[in-house]
């Protein structure tokens, strides 16, 4: 688990969307630096009032992942994080005992006097369960009366035992350990915010983990959405230098020999690097300088430096609409600072 900050408050986002609905919840996200899809908050914010799992799935860089982190950074709430991959156990997931611990406590009670049976049902107590991070935050969540974020990033790598044993927890907000009793929280109201991360690239969940879910599937943002998004993670960068990326990821996009397009992670990255390197320019030199930021395949990259001249047109001609996108939000920034 990672706890919150001591130092700031922590916000429920149920109570955010009970109180101002979709648009508290997008302006609470925004004060990260987080723009998200008007589709995916709706569903985000059916989620949180239902208290089921919001399953994610989308394309790699579209945003997915930085969604949970930027909820728990926002409402700074303690974070919960699994990775799928195989190898993971009920350990890792739900629960474990401290055997060590276990036997120790036998050890002493016998020699204490007492009978071995009591000694052996008295040691399956608090102190020497074990939670993994999915069961713990649901305990958290009941232990605690604070609604953590449970991100399970990557799902679609577990193995099927491993989503199996989640079925119980999702469904109906605890799971039973033997010997010791329901562990969670039965209330939804009360449950952890659970979003679940899916490339859809290894195996396809059960039907039964999906019926259990607020499912979304989360398109590449669009280029009003990119500068949107690049003024918001980059807010020293000018409009020349948004203008410059957008134009660049959309000229990437449109060569069809590049296999693993840029995506957003990619435009943030180029554009942070040209500003703290003051790039005043964009040209062959520059594009090949920087392809490394660009594109991470050796046979993207081939097709990229074939396609440098006419990379190199597309971000410095006019663009109608991505012109206009970029003069309306530095417009709109340069307006709110004047207020302010």
């Amino acid at each position: 688990m990672k706890p919150n900050n001591p130092n700031r408050p922590v916000i429920n986002p149920r109570q955010v969307v009970s109180e101002g609905g979709c648009e508290a919840l997008a302006n609470l996200l925004a004060s990260t630096g987080y723009i998200i899809q008007e589709g995916v908050l709706w569903d985000l914010v059916l989620a949180i009032k239902a208290g089921q799992p919001h399953l994610i799935e989308g394309e790699r860089g579209c945003g997915k992942t930085a969604l949970p982190e930027a909820l728990a950074e926002a409402c700074n709430a303690p974070t919960f994080y699994l990775q799928g991959m195989k190898g993971l156990e009920l350990s890792d997931v739900l629960y474990s005992w401290d055997r060590e611990g276990q036997n120790q406590f036998v050890r002493q009670a016998i020699a204490s006097g007492k009978k071995l049976a009591e000694a052996r049902a008295q040691q399956w107590g608090d102190e020497y369960l074990l939670l993994g991070e999915a069961l713990g935050a649901f305990e958290y969540a009941a232990r605690t009366g604070t609604v953590p974020i449970l991100i399970i990033d990557e799902i679609d790598k577990l193995d099927d035992t491993i989503e199996d044993m989640l079925l119980q927890l999702f469904g109906r907000g605890y799971g039973h350990v033997p010997r010791y009793g329901d562990v969670g929280e039965k209330d939804p109201a009360r449950r952890p915010i659970v979003v679940l991360l899916s490339n859809d690239i290894r195996h396809d969940l059960s039907v039964p983990m999906r019926s259990r879910c607020v499912y979304t599937w989360m398109d590449m943002p669009l280029a009003r959405e990119d500068v949107a998004i690049l003024c918001a993670r980059v807010p020293e960068a000018s409009a020349e230098a948004v203008r410059w990326v957008v134009k660049l990821l959309d000229s990437i996009r449109m060569i069809p020999g590049i296999q693993d397009k840029p995506a957003l992670r990619e435009g943030i990255s180029i554009l942070s690097t040209w500003m703290r390197h003051r790039v005043s320019h964009v040209d062959e030199s520059i594009l090949k300088r920087y392809a490394s930021l660009i594109v991470k395949r050796r046979g993207d990259r081939d097709y990229f430096l074939q396609s440098l001249a006419r990379v190199e047109r597309d971000v410095n001609i006019a663009h109608d609409e991505i012109d206009a996108w970029v003069d309306q939000a530095f417009g709109l920034r340069g307006y709110l600072a004047a207020v302010a």
